[in-house]
């Protein structure tokens, strides 16, 4: 595995198709700081512009994944509107990068936290862990969880956890939609990277182009959805990936995507 990128915060790491975006700030329970939504930034632009990565894992060291914002920062006023605003450029990159982006969710997955996990395509997570998005307890707004919760769970159930300000665990997530799979706390790195392997057998360039559309189901009119559809559908359809498809079809094998 070669370090590509490491930060005081996080570091970005690279093997072959896959890379990992691992928070260290294990003494502030990978809280976000400043300092680190600058490294945030930083890192998925890096992972955006390399040709090589097909799939991306983001996790945390130490007791928890992430903590959201670095509330010391906050009562200390040190934190103004360009935090949200390098926080939400990096979760948009996430969600419009053609690479599929994993999430590994224990301890704690609170505010930001939680709102980055929304933005990537897969969400594992511990039974135990508490999910959840506290803002109001300070009188904030949890960013675009507002715009990207309702979206997977729903209006209600998006206005009982923003408004009410209550965690749930991993358990309760799966069931209502916000996590996708459920992984043991003991060795859950590996299960993560397991996990992450499986998903890496199917990102073909026809899933990543899946993504994009998924992605802009709830925004585009049918119209407006179709041409797109259309657009990438052509992009695929005459790849070296669809050939690959086709000649592992034929030879009855696993395919090896690009």
């Amino acid at each position: 595995m070669e370090t590509l990128l490491e930060f005081g915060n996080m570091r970005l790491e690279k093997d072959g198709k896959r890379a990992w975006v691992t928070f260290t700030r294990e003494s502030h329970l990978n809280s976000l700081n400043n300092e680190g939504t600058e490294q945030l930034c930083r890192l998925v632009m890096a992972i955006r512009e390399d040709p090589d990565i097909r799939v991306v894992v983001i996790r945390g060291q130490g007791r928890a994944f992430c903590t959201g914002i670095d509330l010391k920062e906050l009562a200390a006023d040190s934190i103004d509107m360009s935090y949200h605003e390098r926080f939400e450029k990096a979760l948009r990159i996430l969600e419009k990068m053609e690479k599929m982006v994993i999430v590994g969710m224990h301890g704690y997955c609170l505010g930001g936290a939680l709102q980055l996990a929304m933005a990537c395509d897969i969400r594992v997570s511990t039974a135990d862990c508490q999910i959840g998005l506290p803002a109001i307890r300070e009188s904030l707004v949890p960013g675009l969880g507002t715009w990207r919760l309702p979206r997977y769970v729903g209006w209600g159930r998006a206005k009982k956890l923003i408004l009410g300000g209550e965690n749930i665990a991993g358990e309760k997530a799966l069931d209502i939609g916000l996590v996708d799979h459920l992984a043991p706390i003991e060795d859950f790195f590996s299960h993560l990277d397991q996990i992450a392997a499986n998903y890496l057998k199917s990102c073909s360039l026809g899933s990543r182009m899946s993504k994009l559309l998924i992605n802009s189901a709830f925004d585009l009119d049918y119209d407006e959805f179709l041409d797109e559809y259309f657009r990438l559908q052509e992009r695929t359809q005459y790849s070296l990936d669809a050939e690959e498809g086709k000649r592992a079809y034929l030879e009855k094998r696993d395919p090896d995507w690009q």
